[in-house]
């Protein structure tokens, strides 16, 4: 038993030791990375088109990272390899193009390192169970796995069948993986099982970890609310007064305006703005006179415009029915345009 305290102890001391070498390590290369992008931005040129190529070369080394690491076809890397590839895509100004290439580029990569660990163990878990001096095993035991340059070290000594030993020295590569990596595991009767560390800097992560998940759930919720700036898919509607308006029914009045509104999120329309005003739950559509007024605020006229983000097929197929109907009894005249790339801004409080 003192032994094996012993044991867990040297790792243990050791582990306390490799977490601050390379959070250290990770800060230089962080800080090196800022300032050699940023040396390349201000010695070279500094247009857009510049900063997409540097954007897209990173983008193929993250492609490069997760294939060579096996991880590619996982879901949370190919859904952050796709994130990282439309947003450089949709990017329209160099400082869009900076966060992104600071932050998404250093998050797909941390995605890519996380599933590269979490398959690695997996497989580590795999061989051991495998064992047949494992599964012989009675009560409960700690096995310690430590790679260090490239060889397996496992404590205590000779626990493991060499078949075993032999498996785990060929899984474990040092070229993309850190150069020392330990594995706690223990063992109740005859079932291995992976132990979560709970040292202050896996604390720490996991904190920071469900900060940033009820950030990035915050920021969805503000989106879909109208609070936040909105961008996707989508059309966008002109709607103009008859040709001809000798009377009140040839213009487009505000109960057309909340008709099509109305229209467009049965369709599935996730966010909508009527002359730039954003439309929230309380937002509301009326005439003042010959003024209509949305969020309180004047819009332009003839054409009243109104952006809409979705699915375009199914909007423009939901809308049919209504602007046909306008056109035809009213004389009021529609354009629409579908897009990939239609932007709507968040809501503009009054007070």
């Amino acid at each position: 038993m003192t032994e094996q305290s012993d044991h867990k102890s040297f790792v243990n001391g050791k582990l306390h030791l490799l977490i601050l070498f390379f959070l250290l390590i990770n800060t230089a290369l962080i800080v090196y990375g800022y300032y050699f992008v940023f040396g390349r931005f201000s010695a070279g040129d500094t247009s857009l088109s510049y900063k997409l190529e540097l954007a897209r070369e990173l983008a193929d080394y993250n492609h490069r990272l997760a294939y060579e690491l096996d991880v590619a076809e996982l879901a949370p890397v190919r859904e952050a390899l796709a994130q990282y590839n439309y947003d450089v895509d949709t990017a329209s100004s160099n400082d869009d193009l900076l966060q992104i290439i600071f932050s998404q580029g250093q998050q797909v990569q941390e995605i890519i390192y996380d599933a590269a660990d979490a398959r690695l163990k997996d497989k580590v878990l795999t061989f051991i169970n495998n064992d047949s001096r494992v599964r012989e095993s009675a009560g409960r035991n700690h096995l310690f796995i430590n790679f260090t340059e490239g060889r397996v070290n496992v404590l205590p000594d000779q626990y493991l069948e060499p078949a075993t030993v032999r498996l785990l020295n060929n899984v474990y590569t040092s070229e993309h993986y850190p150069d020392s990596l330990n594995i706690d595991i223990e063992i109740v009767d005859g079932v291995g099982r992976l132990v979560i560390p709970q040292t202050f800097d896996d604390q720490m992560r996991a904190i920071n970890e469900d900060i940033n998940l009820m950030r990035n759930t915050l920021h969805e919720l503000r989106v879909q609310a109208g609070l936040a700036e909105m961008v996707g898919a989508g059309i966008t509607l002109l709607a103009y007064d008859a040709r001809e308006p000798f009377s009140s029914e040839a213009i487009v009045h505000d109960g057309d305006i909340r008709d099509i509104v109305n229209e467009l999120f049965s369709a599935g329309a996730e966010g909508i703005s009527v002359g730039n005003q954003r439309l929230t739950a309380i937002s509301s559509i009326r005439c003042s006179g010959p003024l209509i007024m949305v969020n309180y605020r004047q819009i332009p006229t003839n054409p009243v415009v109104i952006n809409a983000v979705g699915d375009p097929e199914l909007l423009l197929s939901g809308l049919s029915i209504i602007l046909n109907e306008l056109e035809r009894r009213r004389g009021l005249e529609f354009e629409i345009s579908s897009s990939g790339f239609i932007k709507l801004s968040a809501y503009a409080n009054t007070d």
